[in-house]
Order: C-alpha cells, then structure tokens, then sequence
C-alpha cells in the first residue's frame, strides 16, 4: 500500500503521463498533416512545430522519470 505522502507524487506522474500523451497526438497529427501536403514545402514549414513538440515531450518526459525516482526512494 503505497504511503499517504506518495500521493502527490502520484498524481504528478498522471498528469505528466497525460500530458506526454497529448503532446504525442499533437506530434502525430502534425506528421500525418505534413505527409498528406502535396509541396514538400509545406512539410518542412511544419517541422520546427514538431521539433519544439519533441523538446517538450523529452522535458515531460524527464520530468516523469524524476517523479518515478522519488516514489521510489
């Protein structure tokens, strides 16, 4: 049974499985919208949204790792 001040730390790892979530639907959808433009300009217009996207999960995702270590301990 997990203690009663794991909670917090909890309920931070769900949000930010939550959160990673969203952002890898944002990714996604802006990928398929980049594969279905006919000019291949219209790709690469897109892509520094997907790379800032991408620095965000890899942040989100740090931040999961670090939550994880602290209910751990």
């Amino acid at each position: 049974m997990l203690q009663p001040d794991c909670e917090p730390i909890m309920q931070a790892i769900q949000m930010l499985t939550q959160e990673a979530g969203a952002v890898d639907d944002q990714i996604q959808a802006l990928v398929t919208e980049g594969m279905n433009q006919q000019n291949p300009w219209q790709y690469l217009r897109l892509q520094p949204r997907i790379d800032h996207l991408i620095i965000v999960k890899h942040a989100l995702q740090d931040e999961w790792s670090n939550a994880m270590n602290e209910l751990a301990i």
